[in-house]
């Protein structure tokens, strides 16, 4: 391969894999879900890959038409403008603070509307168990972020590494920081660790 073509393949790489990661942070992707969905995709075109940066051209090119699929990209993704429900006249309401509150943009709102239902786009949702399903799924996204986020807290506080909670609760499933019973559970332990080692002293807790 002459330095020329070399120079050119390796720029679309690197356009391509930004535009990947673009897509994800559009879509708030978090990054069980983001892995997840490049094995799932890669494997369609070659070995099943977790980063975009191990993947060849046709992987990477079929991941960012994922990401487009799910509303990546779109010229349009901001606060529905034509969004009626008779039945639930408060629900984009309810979708726009959800959103606010993980700092996520519309666009994964659209997402989810596409995943549970074919629908490409929130705004085109008129049916009132649909849109609450989708209220639903955004209701335990932030359950989730918000115990991720105290388990990270408290293991700060008690100064563990995360690898500490699978030892000490084992069996935890693969994916338990996906998984809202299992990220109750370690939470709930957590706090109580925490709660015994202010009372203890530190060095008890070490």
């Amino acid at each position: 391969m002459g330095k020329a073509v070399y120079s050119r393949t390796h720029e679309q790489r690197r356009r391509e894999i930004a535009a990947i990661h673009a897509g994800r942070r559009q879509l708030g992707m978090d990054d069980t879900t983001y892995r997840a969905m490049l094995a799932r995709v890669s494997a369609e075109h070659g070995p099943a890959l977790r980063s975009s940066g191990e993947m060849n051209a046709r992987q990477r090119r079929a991941v960012l038409d994922e990401l487009r699929r799910l509303g990546a990209g779109r010229k349009h993704a901001g606060k529905p403008h034509n969004f009626d429900v008779p039945q639930m006249p408060d629900g984009i309401a309810k979708v726009e603070a959800l959103l606010a509150d993980m700092k996520l943009s519309w666009a994964y709102a659209d997402a989810i509307a596409l995943r549970m239902h074919g629908i490409a786009k929130l705004a085109w949702v008129r049916d009132e168990m649909q849109l609450a399903a989708i209220i639903a799924a955004l209701h335990a996204e932030k359950e989730k972020r918000d115990l991720n986020a105290a388990i990270d807290a408290s293991l700060r506080e008690l100064d563990w590494a995360p690898e500490r909670i699978v030892e000490l609760l084992s069996p935890l499933r693969p994916n338990w920081r996906r998984h809202r019973p299992s990220l109750r559970l370690v939470a709930e332990y957590l706090a109580t660790q925490v709660t015994a080692c202010g009372d203890a002293g530190a060095q008890q807790c070490a």
